[in-house]
Protein backbone atom coordinates (compact mmCIF):
# COMPACT_ATOMS: atom_id res chain seq x y z
CA UNK A 1 0.00 0.00 0.00
CA UNK A 2 1.46 3.39 -1.00
CA UNK A 3 1.83 6.31 1.38
CA UNK A 4 -0.80 8.30 -0.55
CA UNK A 5 -3.26 5.42 -0.33
CA UNK A 6 -2.62 5.12 3.41
CA UNK A 7 -3.17 8.85 3.91
CA UNK A 8 -6.44 8.70 1.96
CA UNK A 9 -7.56 5.70 4.01
CA UNK A 10 -6.80 7.52 7.25
CA UNK A 11 -8.61 10.64 6.05
CA UNK A 12 -11.66 8.61 5.00
CA UNK A 13 -11.62 6.96 8.41
CA UNK A 14 -11.48 10.32 10.20
CA UNK A 15 -14.29 11.72 8.03
CA UNK A 16 -16.43 8.65 8.66
CA UNK A 17 -15.71 8.84 12.39
CA UNK A 18 -16.77 12.48 12.55
CA UNK A 19 -19.95 11.76 10.61
CA UNK A 20 -20.71 8.72 12.75
CA UNK A 21 -20.11 10.64 15.96
CA UNK A 22 -22.38 13.46 14.84
CA UNK A 23 -25.04 10.93 13.93
CA UNK A 24 -24.58 9.06 17.20
CA UNK A 25 -24.67 12.30 19.20
CA UNK A 26 -27.90 13.46 17.53
CA UNK A 27 -29.46 10.03 17.87
CA UNK A 28 -28.30 9.58 21.45
CA UNK A 29 -29.74 12.89 22.64
CA UNK A 30 -33.07 12.14 21.03
CA UNK A 31 -33.00 8.51 22.11
CA UNK A 32 -32.61 9.76 25.67
CA UNK A 33 -35.76 11.80 25.15
CA UNK A 34 -37.52 8.76 23.68
CA UNK A 35 -36.51 6.62 26.65
CA UNK A 36 -37.55 9.31 29.11
CA UNK A 37 -40.94 9.41 27.39
CA UNK A 38 -41.12 5.61 27.40
CA UNK A 39 -40.21 5.16 31.06
CA UNK A 40 -42.34 8.06 32.24
CA UNK A 41 -45.29 6.58 30.35
CA UNK A 42 -44.52 3.08 31.62
CA UNK A 43 -44.44 4.31 35.21
CA UNK A 44 -47.87 5.91 34.80
CA UNK A 45 -49.22 2.81 33.05
CA UNK A 46 -47.71 0.53 35.72
CA UNK A 47 -49.61 2.50 38.34
CA UNK A 48 -52.87 2.47 36.36
CA UNK A 49 -52.92 -1.12 35.10
CA UNK A 50 -52.48 -4.57 36.63
CA UNK A 51 -49.58 -6.86 35.63
CA UNK A 52 -52.09 -9.14 33.88
CA UNK A 53 -53.04 -6.38 31.39
CA UNK A 54 -49.38 -5.93 30.48
CA UNK A 55 -49.16 -9.69 30.02
CA UNK A 56 -52.18 -9.80 27.71
CA UNK A 57 -50.71 -7.07 25.52
CA UNK A 58 -47.32 -8.81 25.46
CA UNK A 59 -48.98 -12.00 24.21
CA UNK A 60 -50.97 -10.12 21.56
CA UNK A 61 -47.86 -8.26 20.45
CA UNK A 62 -45.89 -11.50 20.25
CA UNK A 63 -48.45 -13.22 18.04
CA UNK A 64 -48.39 -10.35 15.51
CA UNK A 65 -44.61 -9.99 15.65
CA UNK A 66 -44.18 -13.70 15.06
CA UNK A 67 -46.00 -13.52 11.76
CA UNK A 68 -44.46 -10.16 10.85
CA UNK A 69 -40.97 -11.69 10.87
CA UNK A 70 -41.98 -13.48 7.67
CA UNK A 71 -43.03 -10.18 6.08
CA UNK A 72 -39.40 -9.31 5.38
CA UNK A 73 -36.50 -11.18 3.79
CA UNK A 74 -33.81 -9.04 5.36
CA UNK A 75 -33.52 -6.76 2.35
CA UNK A 76 -33.49 -3.72 4.59
CA UNK A 77 -30.19 -4.77 6.16
CA UNK A 78 -28.92 -5.78 2.72
CA UNK A 79 -29.58 -2.27 1.40
CA UNK A 80 -27.61 -0.76 4.29
CA UNK A 81 -24.69 -3.16 3.87
CA UNK A 82 -24.45 -2.98 0.06
CA UNK A 83 -21.52 -1.05 -1.38
CA UNK A 84 -22.05 1.77 -3.85
CA UNK A 85 -25.14 3.72 -4.80
CA UNK A 86 -28.64 2.26 -4.81
CA UNK A 87 -30.73 2.67 -7.94
CA UNK A 88 -34.37 3.72 -7.96
CA UNK A 89 -35.17 0.36 -9.53
CA UNK A 90 -33.58 -1.52 -6.63
CA UNK A 91 -35.34 0.63 -4.05
CA UNK A 92 -38.78 0.41 -5.69
CA UNK A 93 -38.42 -3.31 -6.27
CA UNK A 94 -37.54 -3.78 -2.62
CA UNK A 95 -40.52 -1.67 -1.55
CA UNK A 96 -43.08 -3.59 -3.63
CA UNK A 97 -41.60 -6.97 -2.71
CA UNK A 98 -41.92 -6.13 0.96
CA UNK A 99 -45.49 -4.89 0.54
CA UNK A 100 -46.51 -8.13 -1.15
CA UNK A 101 -45.15 -10.08 1.81
CA UNK A 102 -46.70 -7.72 4.37
CA UNK A 103 -50.21 -7.92 2.94
CA UNK A 104 -49.93 -11.72 2.80
CA UNK A 105 -48.89 -11.83 6.45
CA UNK A 106 -51.69 -9.50 7.59
CA UNK A 107 -54.22 -11.74 5.83
CA UNK A 108 -52.83 -14.79 7.59
CA UNK A 109 -52.97 -13.05 10.99
CA UNK A 110 -56.63 -12.13 10.52
CA UNK A 111 -57.49 -15.74 9.65
CA UNK A 112 -55.52 -17.57 12.34
CA UNK A 113 -56.08 -15.15 15.25
CA UNK A 114 -58.72 -17.43 16.95
CA UNK A 115 -56.07 -20.15 17.36
CA UNK A 116 -54.35 -17.99 19.99
CA UNK A 117 -57.10 -18.89 22.48
CA UNK A 118 -56.11 -22.55 22.22
CA UNK A 119 -52.43 -21.79 22.89
CA UNK A 120 -53.16 -19.34 25.72
CA UNK A 121 -56.07 -20.54 27.89
CA UNK A 122 -55.77 -17.41 30.10
CA UNK A 123 -56.17 -15.04 27.14
CA UNK A 124 -59.68 -13.46 27.16
CA UNK A 125 -61.86 -13.89 24.02
CA UNK A 126 -61.34 -10.22 23.12
CA UNK A 127 -57.71 -11.19 22.48
CA UNK A 128 -58.70 -12.35 18.97
CA UNK A 129 -59.75 -8.84 17.98
CA UNK A 130 -56.78 -7.33 19.76
CA UNK A 131 -54.51 -9.45 17.55
CA UNK A 132 -56.35 -8.51 14.37
CA UNK A 133 -56.28 -4.82 15.21
CA UNK A 134 -52.60 -5.00 16.12
CA UNK A 135 -51.81 -6.28 12.61
CA UNK A 136 -52.64 -2.79 11.28
CA UNK A 137 -49.65 -1.34 13.10
CA UNK A 138 -47.37 -3.78 11.26
CA UNK A 139 -48.90 -2.75 7.94
CA UNK A 140 -48.34 0.97 8.54
CA UNK A 141 -44.82 0.44 9.89
CA UNK A 142 -43.72 -1.40 6.75
CA UNK A 143 -44.39 1.68 4.61
CA UNK A 144 -41.52 3.65 6.12
CA UNK A 145 -38.79 1.02 5.65
CA UNK A 146 -37.09 2.39 2.52
CA UNK A 147 -36.95 6.10 3.49
CA UNK A 148 -35.57 5.12 6.90
CA UNK A 149 -32.93 2.90 5.30
CA UNK A 150 -31.78 5.70 2.99
CA UNK A 151 -31.36 7.96 6.01
CA UNK A 152 -29.42 5.27 7.86
CA UNK A 153 -27.08 4.66 4.92
CA UNK A 154 -26.25 8.35 4.95
CA UNK A 155 -25.88 8.20 8.77
CA UNK A 156 -28.57 10.89 8.85
CA UNK A 157 -30.06 10.07 12.23
CA UNK A 158 -31.22 13.57 13.03
CA UNK A 159 -34.47 13.24 11.09
CA UNK A 160 -34.94 9.61 12.12
CA UNK A 161 -34.64 10.61 15.75
CA UNK A 162 -37.35 13.28 15.43
CA UNK A 163 -39.65 10.63 13.96
CA UNK A 164 -38.88 8.38 16.92
CA UNK A 165 -39.71 11.12 19.40
CA UNK A 166 -43.01 11.99 17.70
CA UNK A 167 -44.03 8.33 17.46
CA UNK A 168 -43.34 7.66 21.10
CA UNK A 169 -45.09 10.79 22.32
CA UNK A 170 -48.15 9.73 20.37
CA UNK A 171 -47.93 6.15 21.66
CA UNK A 172 -47.64 7.09 25.32
CA UNK A 173 -50.31 9.77 25.04
CA UNK A 174 -52.87 7.40 23.54
CA UNK A 175 -51.94 4.51 25.87
CA UNK A 176 -52.16 6.59 29.05
CA UNK A 177 -55.44 8.19 27.96
CA UNK A 178 -56.94 4.80 27.16
CA UNK A 179 -55.73 3.28 30.43
CA UNK A 180 -57.15 6.19 32.43
CA UNK A 181 -60.51 5.78 30.70
CA UNK A 182 -60.52 2.06 31.52
CA UNK A 183 -59.91 0.49 28.09
CA UNK A 184 -57.30 -1.98 29.40
CA UNK A 185 -55.28 -3.80 26.72
CA UNK A 186 -57.07 -1.87 23.95
CA UNK A 187 -55.13 1.18 25.14
CA UNK A 188 -51.87 -0.42 24.01
CA UNK A 189 -53.24 -1.60 20.66
CA UNK A 190 -54.72 1.82 19.81
CA UNK A 191 -51.41 3.42 20.79
CA UNK A 192 -49.42 1.05 18.55
CA UNK A 193 -51.63 1.75 15.53
CA UNK A 194 -51.41 5.50 16.11
CA UNK A 195 -47.63 5.35 16.42
CA UNK A 196 -47.17 3.36 13.21
CA UNK A 197 -49.56 5.50 11.15
CA UNK A 198 -48.08 8.78 12.35
CA UNK A 199 -44.50 7.55 11.90
CA UNK A 200 -45.09 6.50 8.29
CA UNK A 201 -46.64 9.85 7.39
CA UNK A 202 -43.91 11.84 9.10
CA UNK A 203 -40.96 9.99 7.59
CA UNK A 204 -42.32 10.50 4.07
CA UNK A 205 -42.75 14.18 4.86
CA UNK A 206 -39.04 14.33 5.76
CA UNK A 207 -37.81 12.20 2.85
CA UNK A 208 -37.71 13.00 -0.86
CA UNK A 209 -37.85 9.35 -1.90
CA UNK A 210 -41.07 7.94 -3.36
CA UNK A 211 -41.67 4.45 -4.78
CA UNK A 212 -42.09 4.18 -8.53
CA UNK A 213 -44.02 1.55 -10.48
CA UNK A 214 -40.91 0.45 -12.35
CA UNK A 215 -39.70 -2.72 -10.76
CA UNK A 216 -37.69 -5.77 -11.75
CA UNK A 217 -37.45 -8.52 -9.17
CA UNK A 218 -34.24 -9.85 -10.74
CA UNK A 219 -32.49 -6.73 -9.42
CA UNK A 220 -33.25 -7.79 -5.86
CA UNK A 221 -31.57 -11.21 -6.10
CA UNK A 222 -28.27 -9.98 -4.71
CA UNK A 223 -30.03 -8.24 -1.85
CA UNK A 224 -32.04 -11.34 -1.04
CA UNK A 225 -28.89 -13.50 -0.96
CA UNK A 226 -27.56 -11.37 1.89
CA UNK A 227 -30.94 -10.60 3.39
CA UNK A 228 -32.34 -14.12 3.79
CA UNK A 229 -29.58 -15.33 6.16
CA UNK A 230 -29.80 -12.02 8.00
CA UNK A 231 -33.57 -12.31 8.37
CA UNK A 232 -33.16 -15.94 9.30
CA UNK A 233 -30.89 -14.73 12.09
CA UNK A 234 -33.59 -12.28 13.20
CA UNK A 235 -36.34 -14.92 13.08
CA UNK A 236 -34.29 -17.36 15.12
CA UNK A 237 -33.44 -14.64 17.61
CA UNK A 238 -37.13 -13.78 17.84
CA UNK A 239 -38.10 -17.40 18.48
CA UNK A 240 -35.32 -17.61 21.07
CA UNK A 241 -36.80 -14.65 22.94
CA UNK A 242 -40.30 -16.07 22.55
CA UNK A 243 -39.83 -18.26 25.61
CA UNK A 244 -41.55 -15.60 27.74
CA UNK A 245 -44.72 -14.87 25.73
CA UNK A 246 -45.00 -18.39 24.33
CA UNK A 247 -43.99 -20.85 27.06
CA UNK A 248 -44.26 -18.70 30.20
CA UNK A 249 -47.59 -17.29 28.95
CA UNK A 250 -49.01 -20.74 28.30
CA UNK A 251 -47.53 -22.36 31.42
CA UNK A 252 -47.72 -19.63 34.09
CA UNK A 253 -50.34 -17.21 32.74
CA UNK A 254 -50.55 -13.59 31.59
CA UNK A 255 -49.59 -12.10 34.98
CA UNK A 256 -46.27 -13.98 34.92
CA UNK A 257 -45.57 -12.56 31.46
CA UNK A 258 -46.32 -9.12 32.85
CA UNK A 259 -43.77 -9.53 35.66
CA UNK A 260 -41.07 -10.88 33.33
CA UNK A 261 -41.58 -8.10 30.78
CA UNK A 262 -41.49 -5.49 33.54
CA UNK A 263 -38.23 -6.94 34.88
CA UNK A 264 -36.74 -7.06 31.39
CA UNK A 265 -37.74 -3.49 30.52
CA UNK A 266 -36.49 -2.24 33.88
CA UNK A 267 -33.14 -4.03 33.57
CA UNK A 268 -32.66 -3.14 29.92
CA UNK A 269 -33.13 0.59 30.51
CA UNK A 270 -29.38 1.26 30.09
CA UNK A 271 -29.51 -0.30 26.63
CA UNK A 272 -30.44 3.07 25.20
CA UNK A 273 -26.67 3.25 24.69
CA UNK A 274 -26.51 0.01 22.73
CA UNK A 275 -29.62 0.84 20.69
CA UNK A 276 -28.06 4.12 19.61
CA UNK A 277 -24.74 2.41 18.94
CA UNK A 278 -26.33 -0.40 16.90
CA UNK A 279 -28.18 1.92 14.55
CA UNK A 280 -25.07 3.99 13.84
CA UNK A 281 -22.40 1.27 13.99
CA UNK A 282 -23.72 -1.07 11.28
CA UNK A 283 -23.57 1.44 8.41
CA UNK A 284 -20.36 2.97 9.81
CA UNK A 285 -18.61 -0.37 10.33
CA UNK A 286 -19.71 -1.51 6.88
CA UNK A 287 -17.72 1.33 5.34
CA UNK A 288 -14.60 0.06 7.17
CA UNK A 289 -14.98 -3.58 6.10
CA UNK A 290 -11.94 -3.40 3.77
CA UNK A 291 -9.61 -2.17 6.52
CA UNK A 292 -9.48 -4.79 9.25
CA UNK A 293 -6.97 -2.88 11.36
CA UNK A 294 -9.16 0.23 11.50
CA UNK A 295 -12.26 -1.91 12.08
CA UNK A 296 -10.55 -3.66 15.00
CA UNK A 297 -9.56 -0.35 16.57
CA UNK A 298 -13.10 0.95 16.15
CA UNK A 299 -14.63 -2.14 17.76
CA UNK A 300 -12.26 -1.83 20.74
CA UNK A 301 -13.11 1.84 21.16
CA UNK A 302 -16.82 1.02 20.98
CA UNK A 303 -16.48 -1.65 23.68
CA UNK A 304 -14.55 0.75 25.90
CA UNK A 305 -17.01 3.61 25.54
CA UNK A 306 -20.15 1.46 25.88
CA UNK A 307 -19.00 -0.36 29.02
CA UNK A 308 -17.75 2.90 30.52
CA UNK A 309 -21.39 3.97 30.74
CA UNK A 310 -23.29 0.65 30.76
CA UNK A 311 -21.47 -0.87 33.73
CA UNK A 312 -22.05 1.85 36.34
CA UNK A 313 -25.67 2.50 35.36
CA UNK A 314 -26.48 -1.20 35.58
CA UNK A 315 -24.69 -1.68 38.92
CA UNK A 316 -26.40 1.35 40.45
CA UNK A 317 -29.78 -0.04 39.37
CA UNK A 318 -28.95 -3.45 40.89
CA UNK A 319 -27.96 -1.85 44.20
CA UNK A 320 -31.07 0.34 44.42
CA UNK A 321 -33.67 -1.89 42.71
CA UNK A 322 -35.94 -2.39 45.79
CA UNK A 323 -35.95 1.36 46.48
CA UNK A 324 -36.67 2.19 42.83
CA UNK A 325 -39.50 -0.34 42.71
CA UNK A 326 -41.08 0.93 45.92
CA UNK A 327 -40.82 4.63 45.05
CA UNK A 328 -41.42 4.57 41.29
CA UNK A 329 -43.45 1.50 40.27
CA UNK A 330 -45.21 0.60 43.59
CA UNK A 331 -44.80 -2.65 45.51
CA UNK A 332 -47.21 -4.65 43.33
CA UNK A 333 -44.25 -5.20 40.96
CA UNK A 334 -41.91 -6.51 43.70
CA UNK A 335 -42.43 -10.18 42.66
CA UNK A 336 -40.48 -9.37 39.48
CA UNK A 337 -37.30 -8.21 41.28
CA UNK A 338 -35.46 -11.54 41.15
CA UNK A 339 -35.98 -11.70 37.40
CA UNK A 340 -34.71 -8.11 37.18
CA UNK A 341 -31.41 -9.01 38.89
CA UNK A 342 -30.79 -11.85 36.46
CA UNK A 343 -31.54 -9.72 33.40
CA UNK A 344 -29.36 -6.91 34.74
CA UNK A 345 -26.32 -9.19 35.09
CA UNK A 346 -26.54 -9.90 31.35
CA UNK A 347 -26.43 -6.20 30.39
CA UNK A 348 -22.65 -5.89 30.80
CA UNK A 349 -22.12 -8.64 28.26
CA UNK A 350 -24.19 -6.77 25.70
CA UNK A 351 -21.80 -3.84 25.91
CA UNK A 352 -19.03 -6.20 24.82
CA UNK A 353 -20.55 -8.60 22.31
CA UNK A 354 -22.75 -6.10 20.47
CA UNK A 355 -19.76 -4.26 18.91
CA UNK A 356 -18.21 -7.66 18.14
CA UNK A 357 -21.35 -9.01 16.43
CA UNK A 358 -21.85 -5.75 14.51
CA UNK A 359 -18.28 -6.02 13.27
CA UNK A 360 -18.92 -9.55 12.01
CA UNK A 361 -22.13 -8.48 10.28
CA UNK A 362 -20.48 -5.42 8.69
CA UNK A 363 -18.06 -7.60 6.72
CA UNK A 364 -20.98 -9.49 5.19
CA UNK A 365 -20.73 -12.58 7.43
CA UNK A 366 -24.45 -12.98 8.03
CA UNK A 367 -24.32 -16.78 7.60
CA UNK A 368 -22.10 -17.16 10.65
CA UNK A 369 -24.53 -15.10 12.70
CA UNK A 370 -27.31 -17.37 11.44
CA UNK A 371 -25.46 -20.42 12.80
CA UNK A 372 -24.93 -18.66 16.12
CA UNK A 373 -28.63 -17.84 16.29
CA UNK A 374 -29.49 -21.50 15.81
CA UNK A 375 -27.17 -22.38 18.70
CA UNK A 376 -28.65 -19.66 20.93
CA UNK A 377 -32.21 -20.67 20.04
CA UNK A 378 -31.60 -24.28 21.04
CA UNK A 379 -29.69 -23.26 24.18
CA UNK A 380 -32.39 -20.81 25.29
CA UNK A 381 -35.23 -23.30 25.01
CA UNK A 382 -33.27 -26.27 26.38
CA UNK A 383 -32.39 -24.25 29.50
CA UNK A 384 -35.53 -22.13 29.85
CA UNK A 385 -38.18 -24.87 29.86
CA UNK A 386 -36.79 -26.82 32.84
CA UNK A 387 -35.73 -23.58 34.57
CA UNK A 388 -39.29 -22.17 34.34
CA UNK A 389 -40.81 -25.45 35.52
CA UNK A 390 -38.44 -25.56 38.51
CA UNK A 391 -37.97 -21.85 39.37
CA UNK A 392 -41.22 -20.37 38.03
CA UNK A 393 -41.20 -17.36 35.72
CA UNK A 394 -37.79 -16.31 37.12
CA UNK A 395 -36.30 -19.29 35.29
CA UNK A 396 -36.52 -17.58 31.91
CA UNK A 397 -34.32 -14.73 33.19
CA UNK A 398 -31.76 -17.19 34.57
CA UNK A 399 -30.74 -18.12 31.01
CA UNK A 400 -29.66 -14.57 30.14
CA UNK A 401 -26.33 -14.25 32.04
CA UNK A 402 -25.27 -17.66 30.75
CA UNK A 403 -26.02 -16.78 27.12
CA UNK A 404 -24.44 -13.32 27.42
CA UNK A 405 -21.15 -14.88 28.52
CA UNK A 406 -21.32 -17.49 25.76
CA UNK A 407 -22.01 -14.84 23.10
CA UNK A 408 -19.01 -12.78 24.16
CA UNK A 409 -16.68 -15.77 23.75
CA UNK A 410 -18.15 -16.85 20.42
CA UNK A 411 -18.18 -13.42 18.76
CA UNK A 412 -14.63 -12.68 19.83
CA UNK A 413 -13.44 -15.94 18.29
CA UNK A 414 -15.22 -15.11 15.04
CA UNK A 415 -13.63 -11.67 14.65
CA UNK A 416 -10.21 -13.14 15.41
CA UNK A 417 -10.76 -15.88 12.81
CA UNK A 418 -11.57 -13.13 10.29
CA UNK A 419 -8.28 -11.38 10.96
CA UNK A 420 -9.71 -8.60 13.14
CA UNK A 421 -7.69 -8.21 16.34
CA UNK A 422 -9.88 -7.08 19.27
CA UNK A 423 -8.71 -7.00 22.90
CA UNK A 424 -11.58 -7.31 25.36
CA UNK A 425 -10.31 -7.70 28.94
CA UNK A 426 -7.88 -4.79 28.76
CA UNK A 427 -10.71 -2.54 27.57
CA UNK A 428 -13.25 -3.40 30.29
CA UNK A 429 -11.60 -4.44 33.57
CA UNK A 430 -11.14 -0.91 34.95
CA UNK A 431 -14.79 -0.02 34.39
CA UNK A 432 -15.77 -3.29 36.08
CA UNK A 433 -13.64 -2.62 39.17
CA UNK A 434 -15.07 0.89 39.57
CA UNK A 435 -18.64 -0.41 39.13
CA UNK A 436 -18.23 -3.11 41.79
CA UNK A 437 -17.00 -0.43 44.18
CA UNK A 438 -20.17 1.60 43.53
CA UNK A 439 -22.34 -1.50 44.03
CA UNK A 440 -20.74 -2.25 47.40
CA UNK A 441 -21.10 1.27 48.76
CA UNK A 442 -24.73 1.73 47.64
CA UNK A 443 -25.81 -1.73 48.78
CA UNK A 444 -24.45 -1.05 52.26
CA UNK A 445 -26.33 2.25 52.63
CA UNK A 446 -29.57 1.45 50.76
CA UNK A 447 -32.96 1.90 52.45
CA UNK A 448 -36.05 0.18 51.03
CA UNK A 449 -38.31 2.82 52.61
CA UNK A 450 -36.36 5.71 51.06
CA UNK A 451 -38.15 8.73 49.62
CA UNK A 452 -37.73 9.98 46.07
CA UNK A 453 -35.30 12.65 47.28
CA UNK A 454 -33.18 10.09 49.15
CA UNK A 455 -33.22 7.76 46.15
CA UNK A 456 -32.00 10.57 43.88
CA UNK A 457 -29.22 11.36 46.34
CA UNK A 458 -28.08 7.73 46.35
CA UNK A 459 -27.94 7.70 42.54
CA UNK A 460 -25.92 10.92 42.53
CA UNK A 461 -23.46 9.60 45.11
CA UNK A 462 -23.03 6.40 43.11
CA UNK A 463 -22.23 8.40 39.98
CA UNK A 464 -19.67 10.55 41.79
CA UNK A 465 -17.95 7.49 43.28
CA UNK A 466 -17.73 5.90 39.83
CA UNK A 467 -16.26 8.96 38.12
CA UNK A 468 -13.64 9.36 40.86
CA UNK A 469 -12.78 5.65 40.70
CA UNK A 470 -12.35 5.68 36.92
CA UNK A 471 -10.24 8.82 37.15
CA UNK A 472 -7.92 7.13 39.67
CA UNK A 473 -7.69 3.95 37.59
CA UNK A 474 -7.29 5.59 34.17
CA UNK A 475 -8.09 9.27 33.65
CA UNK A 476 -7.45 8.90 29.92
CA UNK A 477 -10.82 7.18 29.50
CA UNK A 478 -12.64 10.24 30.82
CA UNK A 479 -10.54 12.44 28.54
CA UNK A 480 -11.40 10.18 25.59
CA UNK A 481 -15.13 10.34 26.14
CA UNK A 482 -14.86 14.11 26.60
CA UNK A 483 -13.03 14.43 23.29
CA UNK A 484 -15.71 12.32 21.60
CA UNK A 485 -18.45 14.58 22.91
CA UNK A 486 -16.63 17.66 21.65
CA UNK A 487 -16.02 16.09 18.25
CA UNK A 488 -19.66 15.06 17.97
CA UNK A 489 -20.76 18.64 18.61
CA UNK A 490 -18.44 20.17 16.04
CA UNK A 491 -17.81 18.44 12.75
CA UNK A 492 -14.89 20.73 12.03
CA UNK A 493 -12.86 19.60 15.03
CA UNK A 494 -10.00 17.17 14.33
CA UNK A 495 -8.59 14.68 16.78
Amino acid sequence: MTEATTDNSQQDFQDLKKKSLKGMSALFVRQVLVKVIFFAGNIILARLLAPQIFGIYAIVQFVVQFFSTFGDVGIGAALIQKKGELSQEELSTTFWLQQMLVWLVVGVVVLVAPLALKVYPTLPPVGVWLIRAMALSFLFSSLKTIPAILMERNIDFNRIAWVDITENLAYQGVAITGAYLGYGAWSFVAAAITRAFLGAGLIYALSSWRPSFHYRFESAKGLVRFGVPYQGNYILSFIKDAVTPLFVGAYAGAAAVGYVNWARNFAFAPLIISETFGRVAFPAFSQLQDSKELLGRTIERSIRMMTLILFPVTFIMIALAPEITHVIFTDKWAPGLNAFYLYAVAIGGIGIFLPLSTGVLSIGNSKILLKISVFLLISEWVMAVPFVIYFGFNGVALTQPILAFACTLVYRKIVLDNGICVRVISNVYKQLIASFLVLGVLYFFRDVSATLMELSLHVFVGGVIYVISVYVLDKNMLNEIGQYCLMARSKGVKQ
